[in-house]
């Protein structure tokens, strides 16, 4: 089985799903949140339950992400 990448037009990198938090391809609306099964066309949706399990922030943008193939430049989030 192979997963369709897109390369993200910010920073040329390949992701799949809706593409980068950055730069999401507004051609996959509307679809449903995993976390709290809302269908939205809104491809930076953020719910309750999606704050929860977020991992990553992207070095580049700032932007945050529960999967680090959503970033351009991803990196762990630390508490400290």
């Amino acid at each position: 089985m192979t997963i369709k990448t897109y390369p993200c037009p910010s920073c040329g990198a390949q992701a799949s799903g809706p593409g980068h938090l950055c730069h999401p391809d507004k051609n996959v609306t509307p679809y449903e949140c995993e976390f709290c099964k809302k269908t939205t066309g809104d491809a930076r949706h953020v719910c309750a339950k999606m704050l929860d399990n977020l991992e990553y922030y992207c070095k580049k943008c700032g932007r945050l992400a529960v999967y680090d193939s959503r970033l351009c430049e991803p990196e762990l989030v630390t508490e400290e």
